[in-house]
């Protein structure tokens, strides 16, 4: 079993931190970087056993077993006592990724969109929000999933709650997406150390997941959906080969596309959304973030 989770935020580094952590050779990383085993109802009903052998074979010799699965800290609520229901007294680490609350949100937003799974402007798209989540609460819960969870996915210091209730504050490893750009060496060097293993292993940097749209968006959506075809050629092909043709074929379809700018009066209402979840923020990982607060 994994003894470590990269638990979120999604868009603030998580794939970047699964990359460097994939290099060290005493870190084994589960064959898929979001196995969302704890937050998704169909997967978790499969029970640890299959949890176990599809993610973790060959896992044991490791120091360090880990995914990277940012629903975790979306899905807070049912996750942590999922997770400690598990673990018990038993020691396992978390690794929580931050990044300004407003660009995830218009990162998150524009990741929708690629998928296609947004058809509103960002704005309009906020002003939704509540009432999409409300409506769509069972088919998201069982799901687990982040759509339409814009301004909700930056709110840090509430989805972190249910974690600090359960485990204890050295369990948790917070990390700021400006600090895996800016000293991202000194910043693996500082999480190696906290998981105990080699700390001067050096890290092949590079930006693990850009802003992109897909050239063809059926093709994309075709990878991306289940289909009556995917059904039929899954028994004839090995589920590790099915993956890394999948993952080459989005690769390979994506381009380079910077997102629109944001509109700078949007941005001060939605930053000033947040000014409570940032001060309990510092409280919490200890960190003075006054350029995430509006003026």
């Amino acid at each position: 079993m994994p003894n470590l989770f990269i638990i979120g935020a999604a868009k603030a580094g998580t794939t970047a931190l699964y990359d460097y952590l994939a290099q060290h050779p005493q870190v084994f990383l589960s064959r898929v970087k979001e196995p969302m085993f704890f937050s998704r109802e169909e997967y978790y009903a499969r029970g640890l056993d299959w949890y176990q052998d599809v993610y973790f074979e060959g896992a044991e010799d490791y120091t360090v077993r880990a995914e990277a699965t940012p629903h975790y800290l979306y899905w807070s609520e049912k996750v942590a006592p999922r997770i400690k229901k598990v673990y018990g007294e038993s020691p396992v680490k978390f690794i929580v990724a931050f990044r300004d609350p407003v660009s995830r949100a218009y990162s998150w937003y524009w990741n929708m969109v690629r998928e296609g799974r947004e058809d509103l402007d960002f704005d309009e798209a906020l002003r939704a929000e509540e009432y999409r989540l409300k409506q769509n609460r069972n088919e998201l819960y069982q799901l687990g999933s982040m759509v339409y969870g814009y301004a909700a996915g930056s709110r840090y210091a509430s989805l972190l709650q249910p974690y600090l209730e359960l485990f204890s504050p050295e369990s948790f490893f917070f990390v700021f997406q400006d600090d895996l750009k800016s000293r991202v060496n000194e910043t693996c060097e500082e999480i190696f150390e906290f998981l105990g293993i080699e700390s001067s292993t050096q890290i092949n940097t590079s930006n693990s997941n850009p802003a992109a749209m897909p050239r063809s968006r059926l093709l994309h959506k075709t990878l991306r959906q289940r289909s009556l075809f995917k059904e039929v050629i899954k028994p004839l092909m090995p589920s590790r080969v099915r993956r890394s043709l999948k993952s080459k074929m989005l690769q390979v379809n994506l381009k380079d596309a910077p997102y629109v700018p944001l509109d700078p009066k949007l941005a001060h209402e939605l930053r000033l959304s947040y000014r409570i979840e940032i001060e309990e923020l510092e409280k919490i990982a200890g960190r003075e973030l006054s350029s995430w607060k509006a003026e």
